[in-house]
């Protein structure tokens, strides 16, 4: 679905937009279009508010406040955001995030308890005897 949009710029604006434009080397219209495509595809919505920033390589509150993971957090989580949709194995996990270093089942599990913490709970998901998964997203 196609929909045109009339708005009305700012000099300001229409300063920024032309230099964008020359600078990439397209029409205005073409930069507008591909300056939206890149806030729009750069951010995946999850519940209550959080959202991943992938230009941050972050994940934020509502509020916009960037959610601080220890390296093995942030590590657990970047695997499943490579992987969203898709559930990851404890093996995989094991592999891409300790290294093959020596890993409880126990602490994978503590984790995804201090991460669901920092968040909310649905935001990782379970799947018995298999490996975990990111919660839905918009």
């Amino acid at each position: 679905m196609s929909k045109d949009i009339t708005i009305k710029l700012s000099s300001e604006m229409e300063e920024f937009l032309t230099e964008k434009a020359k600078e990439i080397q397209l029409p205005i219209e073409e930069t507008i279009e591909q300056l939206i495509n890149e806030q729009i595809n750069n951010k995946v919505i999850f519940d209550e508010g959080f959202y991943y920033d992938k230009q941050k390589n972050a994940l934020l509150d509502k509020s916009g406040k960037i959610i601080q993971f220890t390296k093995l957090q942030n590590g657990l989580f970047n695997l499943l955001m490579q992987n969203k949709g898709k559930i990851v194995d404890f093996d995989v996990i094991h592999k891409e995030v300790w290294k093959n270093k020596k890993m409880s089942i126990f602490t994978m599990r503590n984790i995804v308890k201090r991460i669901r913490d920092l968040t909310y709970y649905g935001i990782i998901v379970n799947h018995s005897n298999k490996g975990y998964s990111l919660g839905e997203t918009f």
